[in-house]
C-alpha cells in the first residue's frame, strides 16, 4: 500500500485523490482537519468561482465525515500524546485516512509556517513523500535542502501503478446537468465508405441473380420440351 501525506483541502480541490485504483493510506496532520474549519468561512479558496463553490461544498462534506461518532472519537484518542496515530480510518474501498497528532517545533524558522512544519516533520518521521499544490512550497523544500520527497499533485497518477490516463475532476463528477459524451447513433457516411457500400450492394445483387439462374434455366427447359409434345402431336 502507498502512503503519502497530505492536507485534507486538498480532497476538496482534487477529488481524483479520492478515488484511486488501488489501495492508498493519507497520513493527515490534525491541525489540517481544524483548518477546514476556517477554510469554510474564506471567501475564496480558489480563484474561479464556479470551481470555488464546488470546493467549499467539498469542504463541508469532508467537515461532515470527520465529525461522524466513530471517526471523532478515534481522533479524538491521540490528542493526549504528540505524535500518535489514529486507528485506520475507512473512508472507501481503496482509501483509508490515518490522522496523526503532530506538533510545530519550529524547526525551520520562518522558512515554513506551522501547517508546513507539520507536513514536512510528519512525511520525514514516516519516511513518505507530500503531495501538494504548491509549487513555490515545493521550491523552499529544494532550496532548503530538507530531507522529504514532495510529489506535485497533478504528477500523483503517474505514481499509481493502474492510474487512469484521464482522471476526472470533481467539477465533471457533480454537474450534473452536463450532457455526457455518447458514440453516434448513425455512422458518418464518407465518400470510401459510400463507395464501397455501393460496392457491397453490386455484389449482392450479382450473388441474387446467380442465385436464380438454375430456376430460369429450368423454366425454359420446361417451355422448350411443351412446345415440342405439340408438333409431335400434329
Amino acid at each position: 500500500m502507498q502512503r503519502y501525506v497530505l492536507e485534507p483541502v486538498l480532497f476538496a480541490i482534487f477529488g481524483e485523490l479520492l478515488y484511486p485504483n488501488e489501495p492508498l493510506e493519507y497520513l493527515i496532520p490534525y491541525s489540517t482537519v481544524m483548518e477546514l474549519y476556517e477554510l469554510l468561512e474564506t471567501d475564496q479558496i480558489v480563484t474561479d468561482p464556479l470551481q470555488n463553490t464546488l470546493v467549499k461544498q467539498h469542504v463541508r462534506g469532508l467537515i461532515e465525515f470527520f465529525e461522524q461518532p466513530l471517526v471523532k472519537k478515534k481522533m479524538d484518542k491521540i490528542l493526549r500524546v504528540p505524535w500518535t496515530k489514529s486507528s485506520p480510518i475507512l473512508f472507501s474501498e481503496n482509501v483509508t485516512f490515518t490522522v496523526v497528532f503532530s506538533i510545530d517545533n519550529a524547526e525551520f524558522g520562518e522558512t515554513f509556517d506551522p501547517i508546513e512544519t507539520e507536513l514536512i516533520l510528519l512525511a520525514r518521521r514516516e519516511q513518505v513523500p507530500i503531495i501538494s499544490d504548491q509549487l513555490e512550497f515545493e521550491q523552499r523544500v529544494v532550496t532548503s535542502k530538507v530531507q522529504v520527497t514532495v510529489v506535485d499533485v497533478a504528477d500523483f497518477g503517474f505514481l499509481l501503478d493502474d492510474a487512469p490516463e484521464v482522471a476526472m475532476t470533481e467539477e465533471e463528477h457533480d454537474l450534473s446537468d452536463t450532457t455526457p459524451l455518447r458514440l453516434a447513433e448513425e455512422p458518418v457516411q464518407t465518400y470510401e465508405a459510400e463507395e464501397g457500400a455501393a460496392v457491397q450492394e453490386a455484389t449482392q445483387e450479382k450473388a441474387k441473380e446467380n442465385s436464380m439462374l438454375p430456376y430460369v434455366m429450368g423454366g425454359l427447359v420446361l417451355l422448350l420440351a411443351g412446345s415440342l409434345l405439340t408438333l409431335l402431336w400434329r
